[in-house]
């Protein structure tokens, strides 16, 4: 991690890597799909095609991983940050309990976090 980085680390608890298709809601009804690469208790990074400005709204739906998860995963967020083809999101709720489960069911942290 470079100095820049560390400044801008908002990440609350370890980053895990994923690789699950999430779909993304958004105003109006508009809809896109992208994969969620990690996460974290406090927010996650999404490749998606979309280019979403920063403090966008959304909702975030796990479309995979359900098999270890009882609830359906489904999340508001905010893009935090937008590097496109990525967005940094934020979870707008604090340790959601289906969240906890996901992250708890999925691999080892990255190195370095």
């Amino acid at each position: 991690m470079n100095s820049t980085q560390a400044r801008t680390e908002r990440r609350w608890g370890p980053r895990i890597q994923v690789d699950l298709p999430v779909r993304l809601s958004l105003d109006a009804g508009r809809v896109e799909t992208g994969r969620m690469r990690n996460l974290s208790i406090s927010g996650a990074l999404i490749e998606c095609a979309a280019e979403l400005p920063t403090f966008t709204p959304l909702r975030v739906e796990v479309l995979a991983g359900s098999e270890t998860i009882h609830d359906r995963i489904e999340l508001g967020a905010r893009v935090v940050r937008a590097e496109h083809p990525c967005l940094g999101i934020e979870w707008r709720e604090f340790e959601p309990q289906a969240l906890v489960d996901l992250i708890r069911a999925s691999s080892m942290p990255l190195a370095g976090q």
